[in-house]
């Protein structure tokens, strides 16, 4: 059960700090969420008790945070470079980074301990990358990011419902999310074989399918001002570096909201994704999970089909494509 209190006894040095699954977390009552009163030690007693739940989508990832040491209120920033300020057994990995001419070391997901230490260090959400540490060219899952232009849910969630029916005509299963905002993280489970560009070359064909089919609706544009009022059928989340927010996440955000997985019935217009936040998600958390078979559908791409078809067997988009056009949609949001 997630306990939203948020009080801490004060520790024999004089600072307060609470103990939260054997993790010392301190400044326990320093408000992340000072609209809602939510305080960092309700958000390290949410990530214990949601750990059954998010761990297996962190296990052997190399992960990427939002941290806001001072809570929302004062400034957040991506995090991915642990080279120092973690405690002893917090496992990392060494990436060298071409683009930045250094080496990043990332922390390695798997056990809550590691978790409720980044959570200490202030990071509220976590991003995954689609493969683990020790196959960093091999995914195993594709990501669609649905980002509608006009902020209204009900528009992503139609997207979805176009992307499902183009997916299950392929005989593709596919898994539903929040991402904690307005839109909808759409998963595909994958058995490794292709490598980064092959999966991405592939969604992003699906993306461009589903603009041809609705092209008043949905976009493949990168630059923000040509999307007008359209859904962004964003396929870029799929190269190394790339990453989605980790589903049961919290979210950055007023009103602490979580990144949750649905069932593809749940996908309505009229859904709120506000709904789902650190104080109201236990009663989902003591449901059945809606993703507990994803990977029970390690799934093979087609590579004889009218969409299929459409993928370029060489050249198309590049690595550097993708970091210029990913850097240029964060900016832009």
């Amino acid at each position: 059960m997630i306990d939203n209190r948020s009080s801490a006894k004060r520790g024999s040095l004089g600072t307060d700090v609470a103990n939260v699954g054997g993790v010392a977390i301190t400044h326990p009552d320093k408000l992340w969420f000072p609209e809602n009163r939510i305080a960092k030690l309700v958000v390290a007693r949410y990530y214990a008790a949601v750990a059954p739940r998010i761990l297996p989508w962190l296990n052997k990832r190399l992960l990427t945070t939002e941290r806001c040491p001072d809570g929302i209120a004062g400034g957040c920033f991506f995090e991915k470079n642990f080279s120092n300020n973690l405690s002893a057994g917090i496992p990392t990995c060494a990436v060298p980074a071409e683009s930045a001419g250094k080496t990043v070391h990332y922390v390695v997901g798997g056990s809550k301990e590691t978790l409720l230490t980044l959570v200490n260090l202030g990071c509220i959400a976590i991003h995954v990358m689609n493969c683990e540490a020790g196959s960093l060219d091999q995914p195993d899952w594709l990501a669609f990011d649905l980002d509608p232009s006009t902020g209204q849910f009900c528009d992503a969630a139609k997207a979805a419902s176009l992307l499902r029916e183009l997916l299950n005509e392929l005989r593709i299963v596919s898994f539903p999310k929040t991402t904690g905002g307005r839109g909808l993280h759409v998963l595909v489970p994958l058995q490794r074989g292709l490598n980064q560009e092959q999966v991405r070359l592939f969604a992003h064909s699906i993306s461009r399918e589903m603009a041809d089919r609705s092209p008043k609706t949905i976009t493949v544009q990168m630059r923000k001002a040509k999307r007008q009022d359209r859904v962004f059928a964003d396929w870029l989340r799929n190269a190394f570096g790339q990453t989605i927010v980790a589903p049961y996440s919290v979210r950055c955000r007023p009103g602490a909201p979580v990144s949750v997985p649905l069932d593809w019935d749940e996908v309505r217009p009229g859904l709120s994704p506000s709904r789902f936040n650190i104080r109201t998600v236990q009663r989902r958390l003591e449901g059945k999970d809606p993703w507990v078979d994803f990977w029970q559908f390690r799934q093979i791409l087609p590579k004889s089909h009218a969409v299929a078809e459409r993928i370029p067997q060489s050249g198309g988009i590049t690595e550097g494509t993708v970091r210029v056009a990913a850097a240029r949609s964060r900016q832009e949001e």
